[in-house]
This record gives structure tokens, C-alpha cells and sequence, in this order.
């Protein structure tokens, strides 16, 4: 279905921070919103009046970190048996899936993944990229995940990760890390080659170091002012296992831990994102916070790999990440962070994790996360139309449609079930079937 050169009027819509009856939103031919007003019949003129009766529309999310591929260990969880107890093990399992990987079976991985992501209300997806090569080539796999991308309607951020080693101490690599593996100059020379022919409206580029480990402090500090020069997201892995922060003070012998020379030789800001955090200090949060970076937590992820939860701050910019993507659902995301947050220091106020505050989190904040936040992550005139919708006709809403209700029903009690449609730069893929 298509909405561009439409005007779009929803019984109910986000519009800011208000939840706003019957608004006509205008599209224009490139599924860009130009006008957003009291619908009125008689105001209308020329542009095809689309009514969504019983449908709530919110921004799209925005979901800032995924590894597409790893959907498919989906049901080898091993979670409960004598096989599952580190991170590490897990890992070794996932390396599986890319052992030998061909472009035609990394699209395939993509696509089913980016198709579920859709069907989960998620428009954006940064997907931290780091499986470049094939037996056949150099780099031939990074056109497999924006050809997913664009057959499946989801609008992309692929952020190119630089991997240059197993660890700090630079020792063998594991077989499967040949598959990932480049040296800086290789990278940044494949990095120009990739912003000359992105010229897809709904594809951006950023790019990633890995993680500390995977990266050497050097090779991170070029690649971050890289980013700076061309104006693009900075992401990294930071300390989600207490292996990482181990090793680096072992091995490197300078008393500090990655996030402590992250903050000392990097000019961090709004476009640096630390990914999961989950065992940074307190103290180093708040530097983060300080500088006005962004946060990307994946709770589904971290509870999955029984890795923990990091400490938030009231002023610390957040959004959220599928990441291993075993489940798609980015309301439970949503939940989780709170959650896991109210049981850690037993209160159900922390550090303002509200409905609002969340759902803000899985659109604004995302968009910021990912450089996107001039296009995406609001409900607003120069915005793409990107949005989601809610039936209001199911029974989790029924009986939920007070304004001020709408959206803590929707964060706190929907699911994907819920959803009507999803809509990316003003077109539906018509191909997904929503149970409502």
C-alpha cells in the first residue's frame, strides 16, 4: 500500500508528546511529511484521503544494533544445560553459521530477519555489519545485507565494523574471524568505495570498531575521527563480559579499562554509541552521560546471554537493539529495560523509565544513535512518514483509548499481535500478513 502523495488521517497519532484524534497527515511524492493539521473535508484538495479507522499511529522504531544473521541459531539456545554456561560457548556456536558463508546465504539470513523486523513495527535497523568476506572475495558480503534491506522495504544503517584481531594480545584467530578480519587502511578504502555507491534514499552508512578487543586502541582512535570527518556514527561493543575489561587490564598493563581509554583519548559526543555497557562503572556512565553519548542496550539479548544490565542515569541518552535477534518484539525490549531496572534497585521509578520515556527512547533515540535523527524517529513536518500502528480493536486495547492511557497501554501491555500495518518512507509491504 502506498501512502506517498496522500493525506493519511488516523482515528489517533503521536504528534510530539501528545496523542492527537483525527489529524490529517500529508506525504508527498517522497514519502516525505509536509503538512500535519486538523482534518477538515473541505480543506483537503487534490491528494487521495487515506482513513485508518480503529489504527494508532507512532513513529516507526528504531532499533540500533543487530546482527541479522544470528536469528537464524534460533532453537540451539542451550540455555538449561551443562553447554550453556558463558557467553563464550555461545559464540562459538554462532560462528557456525558464517563458516563458509556464500553472499546468496548471508542475503538469505538478512532478508527473513529484516521481513520479521518489519512485521514487529520496526522501520529503521542499524545492522553492525562485521561479516564482510567470502571464499569468493573481499567485501562481497556487504552488498548481500543492502539488497535484503531494500527488497524487504526497511530502511537501513549499515554500520561497517572494522575487526582486526582475536584479542588484546593479538594471538591466533579463530578459523571463522577470517570472514571479518581487515587491516585499517583495507577497510577505510572499501568504506569510500561504499559512500560512492549508497545512493539509496532509505540506505545511510556508519561505521563501528568492533569492540577494544577486536580492535587496537590506535586503529580505533583513526576510525572514530574518520567518522567525525564524515559525519557519520560512531559504534562500538563496550565491556559487556567482565572478560573484556579482565583481559584489557592484564594485557595491557595500563591500569585502565576500555571505557577508561575510550573517555581519555577520544572526543566523544552525541555520535559516539557504547553498545550494551553492561559492566562499565557508575562512574564512567556518567562521563558518557556528561559528553552526551548514546547508550544502546539490548535487554532481550543480555538476558538471553545471561550477560546483566548496566546502570542508567536519568540524563543518559538511550535506545535499544535486537542484537541476537531470537526474539523480534521491540515492546518487550522496551519492558525489559524497565524492568530489569525496577527489580536491580526494587522501586518502580527508576532513572524515569515511563511509557513515554521508553517509546521515546525506541525512536528519537535510536535515530540519534544511528545520525538519523533529521529523518526519522518522530511524527513531524520534514520527517519520512515511518510509523507503525496499533489496532484498536483488539482485545488488549479494548477499553484503553483514553488519550492519556493510549500509549502506556501500548508500551506496557501489546505485543507484535498488535500491530496493523508499518509503513517505510510512505510505502506498506503488502506482503506481511498482520494477525489483526
Amino acid at each position: 500500500m502506498n501512502f506517498k502523495s496522500c493525506v493519511v488521517v488516523p482515528e489517533y497519532a503521536l504528534i510530539g508528546n501528545e496523542i492527537l484524534k483525527n489529524v490529517a497527515i500529508t506525504v508527498n511524492e517522497n514519502g516525505k511529511i509536509t503538512e500535519i493539521a486538523p482534518f477538515s473535508e473541505n480543506a483537503v484538495v487534490g491528494n487521495e484521503v487515506i482513513k485508518l479507522a480503529n489504527e494508532v499511529l507512532v513513529p516507526g522504531f528504531v532499533n540500533a544494533h543487530s546482527h541479522a544473521f544470528h536469528r537464524h541459531l534460533r532453537g540451539r539456545s542451550e540455555i538449561g544445560g551443562k553447554t550453556a554456561e558463558t557467553f563464550w560457548k555461545w559464540r562459538d556456536n554462532m560462528y557456525g553459521l558464517v563458516d563458509g558463508v556464500t553472499k546468496e546465504k548471508l542475503y538469505e539470513y538478512c532478508h527473513q530477519t529484516f521481513l520479521e523486523m518489519l512485521s514487529a513495527g520496526i522501520t529503521t535497523v542499524g545492522e553492525f555489519h562485521y561479516v564482510h568476506h567470502s571464499v569468493n572475495g573481499r567485501f562481497d558480503l556487504d552488498s548481500a545485507v543492502i539488497e535484503a534491506a531494500q527488497d524487504v522495504g526497511i530502511r537501513l544503517a549499515l554500520i561497517q565494523t572494522l575487526y582486526e584481531r582475536a584479542g588484546f594480545d593479538n594471538g591466533p584467530i579463530h578459523p571463522v574471524q577470517k570472514n571479518f578480519i581487515s587491516s585499517y587502511d583495507e577497510f577505510i578504502e572499501n568504506m569510500d568505495k561504499l559512500t560512492k555507491q549508497v545512493t539509496q534514499p532509505t540506505v545511510s552508512l556508519a561505521v563501528a570498531a568492533h569492540s577494544a578487543r577486536g580492535v587496537s586502541l590506535e586503529s580505533i582512535q583513526k576510525l572514530f575521527k574518520y567518522s567525525e570527518q564524515k559525519n557519520m556514527a560512531f559504534h562500538i561493543h563496550l565491556e559487556e563480559q567482565p572478560k573484556e575489561i579482565d583481559d584489557c587490564l592484564s594485557i595491557l598493563k595500563l591500569n585502565k579499562t576500555p571505557s577508561d581509554l575510550l573517555l581519555e583519548q577520544l572526543n566523544l559526543g552525541k555520535t559516539f554509541t557504547s553498545v550494551h555497557s553492561t559492566y562499565t562503572t557508575p562512574s564512567n556512565i556518567g562521563k558518557f552521560a556528561e559528553r552526551g553519548c548514546n547508550l544502546c542496550i539490548c535487554p532481550l539479548t543480555e538476558g538471553y546471554l545471561g550477560d546483566g544490565f548496566p546502570y542508567l542515569l536519568p540524563n543518559l541518552p538511550i535506545c535499544f537493539g535486537t542484537d541476537c535477534n531470537n526474539r523480534i518484539c521491540f515492546l518487550e525490549e522496551m519492558r525489559w529495560a524497565c524492568y530489569t531496572q525496577q527489580m536491580k534497585f526494587n522501586s518502580r521509578s527508576v532513572v524515569g523509565l515511563s511509557a513515554s520515556k521508553l517509546l521515546e527512547a525506541a525512536t528519537v533515540g535510536g535515530a540519534r544513535s544511528l545520525c538519523l535523527e533529521e529523518k526519522v524517529g518522530k511524527i513531524e513536518v520534514g520527517m519520512q512518514f515511518d510509523v507503525v500502528s496499533f489496532d484498536l480493536t483488539s482485545p488488549t486495547l479494548k477499553n484503553c483509548q483514553k488519550t492519556d492511557e493510549l500509549i502506556d497501554s501500548i508500551v506496557f501491555g501489546c505485543g507484535n499481535r498488535e500491530i496493523k500495518r508499518v509503513v517505510v518512507n510512505g510505502y506498506q509491504n503488502s506482503s506481511i500478513k498482520y494477525s489483526s
